[in-house]
Order: structure tokens, then C-alpha cells, then sequence
């Protein structure tokens, strides 16, 4: 984007200027500069459709209902569509779970209840305690239990 901007500054100032004295001020193909000065328009990187790996595509309904119903891990799940004849990568596997399925699974668990609910009490009501057993010269040598005493404020 940067250098599409330059490449037209510089050749609006300058209309002297050829391609390949653009191309080595900025040190760029001369083919870039001559797409630059060709398109009207800022170009934009556009990626394409990710496709689903060949290898995983038969096993897909399995997949889904693994990772989203069963909340199976991807390693789990990995053994088990070996054990029905996968022939694709661990990576594959992987990717389509981390690309496909967790966003789905992220919305999910947004709108689900949570399975806990936290209790809180009143500043000085809640207390922890640490148990830990010391030996403590005590008249004749004794082991005797003390607590050490934390208060929430």
C-alpha cells in the first residue's frame, strides 16, 4: 500500500521519471511499479478461500461431532479416524480443528450456562488455613500440628 502511494507521488511530480529509475529509488521489481501505475485503485490482498484438506474431508462428520458433542481432544480424535482408514497428517487434522471448529465451539460455550457458580462471602468471613506438621522442642521432643491463619479483608 505504502509503496503504491510512493510510486504515484513520484511519478505525478516527476512524469519524466521511467519505471525501472522508480523501481531502483525504491528498490522494488519494475513490475510492481508498473502494476502500480496501471491500477486506479489501492490494491488489496485478498487470500481466497481456505479448502479443507483432502485427507480430512471424508472424515468431517465424524470430526464435528467429536470436537462439538463428545469435546473430545484433537489427539483423541486423531487415533480414532486412523483406526477408520485416515491417511492425512496429524498438521491437517489440526488445522481444520483450529480454523473450523474452535470459533464454532468458542460461540457455543459463550451462550451456554456455566457448570459453576461462585460464592462469595462477606469482607473477614472467608478464611484459609494451611496445615503443616512441625517439630517443635516441647519439654520432651514432640511433633505437634500448627496452623498459620489467613484472613480475607
Amino acid at each position: 500500500m505504502e509503496d503504491w502511494v510512493t510510486i504515484r507521488n513520484l511519478k505525478k511530480k516527476d512524469p519524466n521519471l521511467g519505471t525501472r529509475t522508480i523501481a531502483l529509488m525504491l528498490g522494488i521489481s519494475r513490475n510492481t511499479v508498473k502494476k502500480a501505475l496501471a491500477s486506479d485503485e489501492l490494491p488489496l490482498y485478498n487470500r481466497g478461500e481456505k479448502k479443507i484438506n483432502e485427507a480430512v474431508e471424508p472424515f468431517i462428520d465424524f470430526i464435528k461431532e467429536s470436537f462439538l458433542k463428545k469435546n473430545l481432544k484433537a489427539s483423541r480424535i486423531l487415533k480414532d479416524i486412523k483406526s477408520k482408514g485416515y491417511r492425512g497428517s496429524q498438521y491437517a487434522l489440526y488445522a481444520y480443528i483450529r480454523e473450523i471448529l474452535k470459533p464454532i465451539a468458542n460461540d457455543v460455550s459463550k451462550n451456554s450456562p456455566h457448570a459453576y457458580m461462585r460464592y462469595e462471602t462477606k469482607p473477614a468471613e472467608q478464611m484459609q488455613y494451611d496445615w503443616s506438621p512441625y517439630t517443635v522442642p516441647f519439654g520432651v521432643c514432640s511433633k505437634i500440628q500448627l496452623f498459620l491463619e489467613q484472613a480475607y479483608h
